[in-house]
This record gives C-alpha cells, structure tokens and sequence, in this order.
C-alpha cells in the first residue's frame, strides 16, 4: 500500500447518500476524499481544478449523468472511476469506460474496502509500467499545463519552444510592422517603443528620435501590447514603463513624466496615481 492516501472526489445529489459515502470511505486509511459534488457540472469543475487520483461517481445525477462526466473529463484530468449506483443496468456501459468498479447502493464498508483493494492493485500496475521517465513526462506536463494557464499559451506552443533557444513566446506583438521614408515595409521592436500617442486612426510611434505614423485605432493597438510593459497615462496616450525615469506631481492632480533625452509628457489624472506606483515600484 501507499504510505500517503490517494485523493478522492465524492459525487451524488442526494446529501445522505453523499454524507454516508463519506463517512465510510473516511475509515479506509488509504483514501482520502479532498471535496464532493452534488451534480456533473460541479464534478468536472473539481476534478479539472484538484486532479484527483479516484472519482466515485453517481450515475443518475441532475444535468449531466456519470456516463457524461466521464466523457467531458480531458485525458489528463481523468482520474480512476468508480461508479456507485442503485441501478446495475448501466454496469457495461460503465466498464466500457474502464471504470475501476461498480459499487451498488447502499455501500457498505466491506464492498469499499474490496473495491480500494482493486484500486491499489490498479496503481501498483500502472507505477510498474510507468517507470521513472513516463513519471517524468507527466511532471513535465503538469508544469506546462500551469505556465499556459498562466500565459495563454496552448501546450504544444509550449513544447515547441522548449525544443527552440527562443524566449518564452508571448501573445502580444513582439513587432511592429511600419514604412519607412521609402514606403519599404519595416519590422519595429516593440520593446524600443518609448511612447505612442493617438491622432484620429493614426498611431504616432515614437522610437529614440523617430516617429512612424501607423493607421490603427488606439483599442486595438492597446489590445495587441502587452499590459506589463505599456500602459495609459492619458486617454490618447501609451507610454512604455521601461523608459520612465521619474514622475513630478503637478497642483492640479495631474503629473509629468521624465522619459529622458528631453522627453516629457503630461500624465492626466485620472492615471496619476497608477503611474505613481509604477514608479515607486522601479526604486530601490
């Protein structure tokens, strides 16, 4: 046996059925039942956000029955199910899903024992035939899963820049595309992008001593760049955090920011305060 319990979700719409279920698995040291569900909506939000490892699952459930749950459940996210039913003509169809077991209501304690039984054999199988590299894989996984929660970023994106020597991929622009005095087409670093301000459909790119006009709107443009590094200090304009150097209050609740090189601009007030802490926050 594990020495740490295996983690287990609890479903049923019916509170005693529920309560009862838990009670009696509470008292099989090698389970350990973390949250439980009354519907299969509710199932499927639990078992994507806390990956149990056991799923005892009622088939007859408002919305989507047991057989839909298990269904909806991405492969990675799918733990081992063991259906709990008062109904045993839904057993083939659950076995069809490779469910661990079909327990009848009412559950006893000795037919959960049997069926933990059957569980724990079913890990020691699959831990045998992972072995250390496919346990490795599936950290590998897990850690991808996170960081494109995190960065919106599908997994296979992820995979394929871990392959690469390229920086972490982003889903803001990382260029923008201008023309030059002879209308050439010209690919511009967002990163040396000072400040950008708005004139009707046009953009004024200002980049060290330069400005490029670009037609867009300042929504969809804002849309494209990446919050963390451009953000509004009045309704027309975007300045880029990395080049402010200092901000200088101004009686009127407005301020004025230093981007150096000569380079001032005028903060309204209602960004005056979001400004000023993105100014403190560059101190040290």
């Amino acid at each position: 046996m594990n020495e740490t319990p295996l983690t287990a979700i609890i479903v049923d719409d019916e509170p005693l059925a529920l309560e009862g279920l838990r009670l009696r698995l509470e008292k099989i040291p090698e389970i350990n039942v973390i949250a439980e569900a009354s519907d299969g909506d509710q199932a499927i939000h639990l078992c994507n956000s806390l990956t149990p490892d056991v799923l005892f699952l009622d088939l007859r459930l408002p919305g989507l029955n047991g057989i839909e749950v298990v269904q909806a459940l991405q492969s990675d996210t799918l733990p081992m199910i063991v259906f709990v039913s008062a109904y045993g003509e839904y057993a083939i169809d659950a076995f069809e899903l490779n469910a661990i077991d079909y327990v009848l209501k009412p559950a006893n304690l000795g037919r959960l024992q049997k069926t933990v039984e059957r569980i724990m054999q079913r890990v020691k199988v699959n831990q045998a035939e992972e072995g250390p590299e496919n346990n490795s894989a599936k950290e590998k996984f897990k850690l991808l899963k996170a960081l494109g929660e995190s960065s919106g970023l599908s997994v296979s994106e992820l995979e394929d820049w871990l392959e690469s020597d390229n920086p972490l991929p982003s889903l803001y622009m990382q260029e923008l595309v201008i023309k030059n005095n002879d209308h050439e087409k010209v690919f511009l670093p967002v990163k040396d992008i000072q400040w950008i301000d708005a004139a009707g459909d046009y953009m004024c790119i200002h980049e060290n001593n330069e400005t490029h006009i670009v037609r867009i709107t300042m929504k969809k443009l804002e849309s494209q760049l990446d919050p963390k590094i451009f953000t509004r200090i009045h309704k027309s304009t975007l300045v880029n955090v990395s080049y402010i150097k200092s901000i200088k209050p101004m009686r009127n609740s407005e301020s004025i920011l230093d981007l150096g090189n000569d380079v001032q601009l005028k903060v309204s007030r209602n960004y005056s305060s979001a400004i000023q802490q993105i100014v403190e926050s560059k101190q040290y």
